[in-house]
């Protein structure tokens, strides 16, 4: 921890990135869950909805953790 900063964010805006990467990646899970459950009940649309959904969503955690990792190692350039 730092003095201070109790909590160690220092960095509010990887921290927020970091937190919608995170949300997405639950709701990615979900959906993946939903898509299962509409896929085995034969509701097509259910599932293809779903899986639409699960892909984007995962496909955005990665890029929000991508860009996560960017603003620390810009961060870190800048206080260097």
């Amino acid at each position: 921890m730092r003095d201070g900063d109790p909590a160690g964010t220092k960095e509010p805006m990887a921290e927020a990135i970091g937190t919608t990467g995170l949300f997405l990646n639950v709701t990615a899970v979900i959906a993946i869950a939903v898509c299962l459950a509409g896929w085995t009940s034969s509701d097509a649309t259910l599932a293809l909805l779903a899986g639409a959904i699960a892909v984007i969503s995962f496909v955005s955690s990665i890029l929000c953790f991508l860009a996560q990792a960017e603003e620390r190692e810009r961060q870190q350039v800048t206080v260097s």
